[in-house]
């Protein structure tokens, strides 16, 4: 059977873009061109790590990337995946079935390899290896090849996907294709012990190298149809030329600027924070990977002080970008947006350097569409799985998160950088995204069991990789530092241990590196040296009688609530009692639509942020958890639900956050006119022998939230013995009260306790169990795990509702503006859905059918809302997503 008679894609997907169809053989030689300039170019380091691999001679190595990139698709010869497109100048073979088991090409491929394509050594290429050798060494790469989906193809035994004559059609073309890579030579290294070790280390970057191949020599633009036959080398040189014009849309690495001092990246800067100062004048000399953690209170500048540390590594040539990773798309957002203004200072004038903010929903993010490099750069990819990756590489690092990583500097969440050691599909371009950068994590005490674990994975990868990491944080446990520290020396193959510290060792830094542990105290800026007292409350009624009367003497005063449900009916009681104004009263939680959400946001920013002064005055604002981390806000009063040490200090830090007079209005200098801060907390009566319901008793949904109540009567019980939150001076005693090893529980707690730690190390167990196995290289050994039950975060399973209002028989997004159904979109847990869904009335049939087709959702989750300008539609702008239950 001719090789000419197989097709590789169609105008089915693409009206635009040459012939009716492209020869299969065709794509795989545009594929392999550019592979093989990705090499000469050392594109993405390739050359690099084929040297590595023993190609001294970069024209043998690029030969060797193409050779294995005209395998990719040989999985697409069987007659299963043939059959989804016909065309009369296309012959079919005798034999071929109307149906077939539906089996990826990529598994196909890999099929074809194993079962018949390997007992062909005339296709491999020359080696002093033996054949049997030859045939082993040559198998570790297949994975790599027919795997360019994102995800290594499966092994399979029994197939009858393919007639004897695709068989032979495949042989027919990766024979003739063999006398165009002449130079290719398999090293004899590649069969010991230290170059397979080598090979399974570098088979991650080179896997999604292929990726970026297929994708880019996917584009019609650069690669139209072709259904004509002719001499394979004639096309060589056709895909050649014209993968010279599609490699040019990688974009050169932006060349790094020499370090020049602090204000070329923050002008603004006069004189450096303790932190910043320090960091300045570290020693960055030693070889290899570093790790830094920097422990210091909110204002000490950590944020500048991690990104002077990042220019300070960079041009002293420990990488070339950098990932900003943040907890929550809010607190990204927010990064995003101060990155924006001194990025470029990074690099030299004249570069060309990306900025990508990398999280599900910046899409909607108006700053972010801003900054786009966009490019048409369509392709097609016949649609053989569910969910087919048709895209080529269009919009280069914009259109979709997995690449996203690949800018030279990224901001996003966490969990971005964390799914390039999870066996997500694509996992492979995260890896590579992260090579020479620098990974900057926030926040990071914010992270539970779960996550925690998955950190410490990217932190060993990261260093495994000699890529460099920054950590941040208010403070740490001694066990949460232990386990980084010891992340990074696996990583390193090293043994490093992190410092024992003392409740005075704080503000604090680390310094990690193969072969020594530099630990350090840091000075506090006076300015951010506070004191903020606690007081208790015990009464709903009298936290709100404490609003109303902040209110009556023109001060501003925010309730954080532990839950939306709780916020809702203070704000209801509130707004009955009518002594503060509805239009000084505001809501903010998670159950809004991102509409109202970005307005409530700007609003609360408008009211207390630090830029604003005459609207304050009598503001009430009712609050969950939203506020803890992302808004600069600043109040004159707070309460706070009981919650657990570390976020009662965040929630401290929005109180008195910045200088006012008595009035409220901002000053420049000098001392805060108010009254000392004091952060009056709503819990149970003190209890010195608690029994088990001491805190689901009093506060029956803040005991749903955090269901440690061992923690909370610890954090309760240090408090009242301190009376105040001292920062910087009781920060480490105040964590380490409540989350050290040697702390003890009252007995009441104990089968709470029990379960508690059962379930810590079982949400550990469970992230090992996530966590790919990179000794193994780019294969199905890597990872056991069910990929769609996966996830960055071990939450419970949430919901995506939309909102809708229904307008002349038309189905019509609730928001308005640009993205309207981006915007209408809100995310609910799935138990309170299941709870209250039936006092919503969701659009169905026909017209959700119609809303399916033109928003590509699936009808089987889809959920849309029928909303109207009533209350008991279940949704208002003010209170969000209520249901009927109020």
């Amino acid at each position: 059977m001719s090789i000419f008679n197989y097709w590789g894609k169609t105008r089915l997907r693409e009206k635009n873009g040459g012939d009716d169809y492209h020869l299969l053989c065709w794509h795989s030689l545009d594929v392999a061109a550019i592979g093989y300039l990705m090499v000469k170019q050392n594109i993405y380091n390739l050359a690099t790590y084929f040297r590595q691999l023993g190609f001294t001679n970069t024209e043998q190595a690029a030969q060797f990337f193409g050779w294995l990139l005209c395998w990719h698709d040989t999985g697409k010869f069987a007659r299963s995946f043939q059959r989804l497109y016909t065309n009369d100048r296309l012959q079919v073979p005798p034999g071929g079935r109307q149906h077939y088991e539906n089996v990826p090409h990529t598994t196909l491929g890999y099929w074809l390899w194993n079962t018949w394509l390997s007992e062909c050594p005339e296709l491999l290429p020359a080696s002093s290896l033996s054949p049997r050798k030859l045939k082993r060494v040559i198998a570790m790469w297949m994975p790599l090849t027919t795997g360019h989906h994102g995800r290594p193809p499966q092994g399979v035994r029994e197939l009858d996907n393919f007639l004897p004559a695709d068989k032979e059609a495949a042989r027919d073309f990766l024979l003739g294709i063999k006398p165009l890579f002449p130079l290719v030579e398999i090293p004899a290294s590649w069969d010991e012990d230290d170059g397979i070790e080598l090979f399974q280390r570098l088979s991650w970057p080179v896997s999604a190298a292929v990726v970026l191949a297929d994708w880019t020599g996917s584009a019609t633009r650069f690669f139209p149809r072709v259904a004509d036959a002719m001499p394979l080398k004639t096309y060589w040189q056709r895909a050649r030329a014209q993968a010279e014009k599609a490699v040019a849309l990688f974009p050169p690495p932006a060349a790094v600027a020499p370090f020049s001092g602090i204000e070329a990246l923050f002008p603004f800067i006069q004189h450096p924070t303790p932190l910043q100062q320090k960091v300045l004048e570290l020693d960055l000399s030693a070889q290899g990977p570093h790790l830094f953690i920097l422990e210091d209170v909110t204002g000490a500048g950590k944020t500048e002080a991690a990104l002077l540390l990042t220019h300070r590594l960079m041009a002293a040539g420990k990488g070339q970008g950098l990932y900003f990773g943040l907890p929550t798309m809010a607190t990204a957002n927010a990064m995003f947006d101060r990155m924006a203004k001194s990025w470029l200072a990074l690099y030299q004038a004249g570069s060309r350097p990306s900025l990508v903010l990398a999280h599900s929903a910046r899409g909607l993010m108006e700053r972010f569409n801003q900054s786009l490099w966009s490019v048409d750069l369509s392709g097609s990819e016949e649609a053989d799985e569910k969910q087919p990756y048709s895209q080529g590489c269009a919009a280069w690092f914009a259109d979709s998160n997995k690449k996203a990583l690949l800018a030279d500097v990224g901001v996003g969440t966490l969990d971005q950088a964390m799914m390039a050691v999870m066996p997500f599909k694509h996992n492979n371009l995260r890896l590579l995204g992260l090579s020479d950068k620098i990974l900057l994590a926030d926040e990071i005490h914010a992270y539970d069991a779960y996550m925690s674990r998955i950190l410490e994975s990217l932190i060993e990868k990261q260093a495994s990789n000699g890529n460099t990491t920054i950590l941040l944080s208010a403070t740490l446990s001694q066990q949460q530092r232990d386990r980084l520290v010891a992340a990074f020396a696996k990583g390193m193959k090293c043994r490093v241990e992190a410092p024992l510290l003392g409740y005075e060792d704080y503000p604090w830094l680390t310094q990690v590196t193969g072969a020594a542990v530099v630990s350090q105290h840091v000075e506090t800026r006076k300015e951010v040296e506070r004191s903020v007292k606690v007081g208790w409350m015990h009464s709903e009624q009298a936290c709100i009688e404490r609003i109303e009367q902040a209110v009556s003497q023109g001060k501003c005063i925010a309730w954080i609530r532990n839950s939306v449900d709780d916020a809702i009916r203070i704000y209801r009681q509130l707004l009955v009692r009518g002594i503060v104004p509805a239009e000084d009263l505001l809501l903010f939680h998670s159950r809004f639509a991102f509409y109202d959400r970005q307005r409530i946001e700007t609003k609360t920013s408008s009211w207390f942020g630090k830029g604003h002064s005459g609207e304050r005055t009598g503001k009430v604002l009712i609050s969950t958890q939203v506020i803890e981390q992302s808004l600069d806000i600043d109040m004159d009063e707070m309460i706070s639900d009981l919650a657990p040490v570390d976020l009662l200090i965040q929630r401290a830090g929005r109180l008195q956050r910045h200088i006012r007079d008595r009035n409220g209005l901002l000053k420049t200098a000098g001392q805060d006119e108010r009254a000392a801060p004091e952060l009056l907390i709503f819990a149970p009566e003190w209890d010195d022998e608690p029994q088990e319901d001491w805190f689901s008793g009093a506060m029956r949904n803040s005991a749903y939230v955090y269901p440690d109540h061992g923690r909370l009567w610890l954090t309760q019980r240090v408090l009242r013995e301190q009376g105040e939150i001292r920062m910087p001076q009781s920060a480490r005693l105040l964590i380490e009260s409540v989350y050290g090893e040697e702390v003890h529980v009252p007995d009441g707690f104990a089968k709470a306790e029990a379960s508690r730690e059962g379930k810590y190390y079982c949400d550990r167990a469970f992230a090992d169990q996530a966590s790919l196995n990179f000794t193994q290289g780019y294969s199905t050994e890597s990872c056991d795990f069910l990929p769609e039950k996966l996830s960055t975060r071990l939450a419970e399973e949430s919901i995506t509702l939309w909102l809708a209002k229904i307008v002349d028989g038309s189905v019509v997004p609730y928001a308005s503006g640009e993205h309207p159904w981006e915007m209408s979109m809100v995310r609910v847990r799935q138990s309170w859905w299941e709870k209250h869904k039936s006092e919503f009335v969701c659009v169905e049939g026909k017209p959700l059918q119609q809303w399916c087709v033109e928003q590509h959702q699936n009808p089987e989750f889809a959920v849309v809302i029928d909303v109207s300008d009533t209350v008991s539609c279940g949704y208002s702008a003010c209170e969000g997503l209520i249901g009927k239950a109020g």
